[in-house]
């Protein structure tokens, strides 16, 4: 009997051993093969279903499909885009938390607070998807069509235009600050809760003014709701033919441009920057996709290289954090 049971654990402990030997190597099998070896997820700080959420989720199935692994989207809106980034800054840098980064939160916010809680260097660029034009519109019932005009109701009345943006430093505002310092047209501020209730403050003439992407303010525009006195970028919006550019109307170095780019948490490792750009380039490149995206607002998509989407962000951050200081504007968190 003892005998018996002496085989019985002997048996049972070889099983075991036999076992865990099995598991180790299978860690170590994962741990060795080619990245990406398991799912990764990709930030956004914006809410499900907005614009750039649903940009999100086109390049998120596209690189899905080019890497062979689930790429997850997890929305953590809020706080001018802290919330998500901070988040994604607190995780592993090792090459499977991506994030959406767009001027908010790597070219404005890390002037604007004291403490964003993450920094521009805690992600790796890897490229910049594209540029969405803003549009500065008005109410159909205002008196002024366009900034030469938006300058005579100034001078009649002698007083400030109040400006709805889409919260205390948030695109809409910093480029207002940008539109009054550059113009000498004097804005008063109000902010709203983001984009949609400062639209519809100014549609219902509430607020003289506000800026909104031109895709969203194609539709208010053309249906007679508002008006659109001046676009961003270097060309007029083919939707919007009639309305003329910041620069056409003397103000070239306003831009008014909204941008989105892709970014990762990988401490500088150079083989998963370049498996990742090389499967976003293809993702960008592939023409469903990139007809999909146009039709969300971009003026255009990019796909530049890591290096030079880093030094777009290195110049981006630079000329904001000068405007930010010179608009005395500060935000607490």
């Amino acid at each position: 009997m003892k005998n018996q049971s002496l085989q019985n654990f002997q048996s049972v402990r070889r099983q075991f051993i036999t076992s865990a030997a099995a598991g180790i190597f299978a860690i170590e099998a994962r741990a060795d093969a080619p990245y990406p070896n398991k799912p990764l997820k990709l930030i956004n700080s914006f809410a499900a279903g907005s614009g750039t959420d649903n940009t999100g989720r086109m390049i998120a199935d596209g690189l899905a499909k080019k890497l062979g692994q689930p790429v997850v989207v997890e929305n953590r809106p809020g706080a001018n885009m802290i919330i998500g980034s901070e988040y994604a800054a607190k995780q592993p840098a090792d090459g499977y938390t991506l994030i959406m980064v767009t001027l908010d939160n790597m070219g404005i916010n890390p002037s604007l607070y004291r403490n964003p809680g993450y920094s521009i260097k805690d992600f790796d660029p890897l490229t910049l998807v594209g540029t969405l034009p803003l549009v500065m519109m008005t109410s159909s019932g205002s008196k002024f069509g366009n900034l030469q005009e938006l300058r005579a109701a100034h001078a009649a009345s002698g007083k400030p235009f109040s400006f709805a943006t889409w919260g205390i430093g948030s695109v809409s505002h910093m480029y207002g600050e940008l539109i009054k310092a550059q113009s000498g047209i004097p804005m008063e501020f109000i902010p709203f809760p983001g984009a949609a209730p400062a639209t519809n403050a100014t549609l219902g003439g509430h607020v003289d003014l506000t800026l909104a992407t031109a895709f969203n303010s194609v539709s208010y525009i053309k249906g007679g709701q508002a008006k659109g006195l001046a676009v961003g970028g270097d060309s007029r919006v083919p939707d919007l033919p009639q309305v003329q550019t910041f620069t056409e109307q003397g103000l070239p170095n306003v831009g008014a441009l909204q941008w989105h780019g892709i970014s990762v948490r990988a401490a500088g490792q150079q083989q998963v920057i370049d498996k990742l750009y090389s499967a976003l380039k293809d993702v960008l490149n592939d023409p469903v996709i990139k007809e999909r995206i146009l039709k969300t607002g971009y003026g255009s998509i990019d796909g530049r290289s890591p290096a030079a989407f880093a030094s777009f962000i290195s110049a981006e951050s630079a000329k904001w954090a000068a405007i930010v200081k010179a608009s005395g504007v500060t935000a607490e968190r």
